[in-house]
């Protein structure tokens, strides 16, 4: 499999705004404010022209699903449990999950 690599111009400001926030919310808590930053940011670096593989795998982005990974406390167990808990939320059942305190 060949890599492919791209470049993150920081002389873009919807690049540059995005690398700022992605770092900013490194020490959040708010899950809300973070997700919708992150999508802000998401709608402003597509408009800029980036997209598919290049949006994905954007410095920004990743920053952004790292600290996502970290304040829900993901390993693969918790994973797996929240895959399983949805297809039974979505049939109508209910389920009882783990609560990890920040």
């Amino acid at each position: 499999m060949n890599q492919m690599t791209s470049i993150a111009d920081g002389n873009n400001l919807a690049v540059k705004t995005a690398a700022q926030d992605a770092n900013a919310v490194q020490d959040a808590v708010n899950l809300i404010a973070i997700v919708g930053c992150f999508h802000r940011h998401l709608l402003a670096l597509r408009q800029a022209g980036l997209c598919g593989d290049d949006l994905n795998n954007h410095p920004a982005s990743l920053a952004f699903v790292s600290k996502l990974n970290s304040l829900c406390r993901m390993t693969t167990e918790r994973e797996m449990a929240a895959f399983s808990a949805i297809d039974k939320l979505a049939e109508g059942e209910s389920v009882e999950y783990d609560v990890i305190p920040i």
